[in-house]
């Protein structure tokens, strides 16, 4: 995906919110993360992220999720139509299903603006918006699922939360060379577990996508 300005200027309000900037040498180079001028990882244009060897440090620990929520937004952003209802022309339609739908506008200066409304007859109006600003995507894919049905279980942990605990454990399983057998079996338990929770809902997220496609 190529690397816009839209995505810089996200990806460094959610990064500044860590403590680390971003900055890109050359057009065809991979974006440098850094703390204090220090690097701590290097992202390339498909939002693969590569961290120095031997120096991976505490606050790198986010980089990962970060980057990759960052790239989701851009790319559900760049491929949404917009909603074709005058009232809200600004924004444009991620999901839609079972009379809701979930849109976004860009506001600028890193932010994008994500809500969730109910249609009204036909399809011709929207009503009772549920609004996440400054990038709250993960919240407002949440609340979208739970509002339009597509979810019927509820998890003592929100969805944000599973992903960055098993993107930490997987980091875990690759990087910790002296994690025992039973320590590895253990953590290979975990992440199916949690990986239960999280593929149905991706599941349900994907059709309710593939139904908005048919429709436009």
């Amino acid at each position: 995906m190529e690397i816009t300005d839209r995505l810089l200027e996200v990806l460094r309000y959610q990064l500044r919110k860590e403590g680390l900037s971003v900055k890109q040498p050359n057009p065809d180079e991979a974006l440098i993360i850094s703390r204090d001028e220090k690097p701590l990882a290097y992202v390339q244009d498909d939002g693969f992220v590569l961290y120095p060897a031997g120096d991976y440090q505490e606050s790198s620990k986010r980089i990962a999720p970060l980057v990759s929520q960052v790239w989701e937004m851009e790319r559900a952003y760049q491929e949404a139509p917009a909603m074709g209802i005058d009232s809200v022309s600004e924004y444009r339609k991620l999901l839609d299903y079972n009379g809701y739908v979930l849109a976004t506008r860009y506001d600028g200066e890193g932010e994008f603006t994500f809500v969730n409304w109910q249609y009204t007859y036909n399809k011709s109006a929207v009503s009772l918006g549920h609004y996440f600003h400054k990038n709250a995507y993960s919240e407002a894919k949440e609340d979208f699922l739970f509002r339009s049905g597509l979810a019927e279980d509820v998890t003592s942990f929100r969805l944000d939360e599973l992903s960055v605990i098993r993107e930490a454990l997987l980091f875990r399983g690759i990087q910790d060379a002296e994690l025992s057998s039973e320590d590895r079996v253990n953590l290979d338990r975990v992440l199916h577990r949690i990986d239960a929770l999280l593929l149905p809902i991706d599941k349900l997220l994907l059709e309710a996508e593939a139904e908005a496609d048919r429709e436009r």
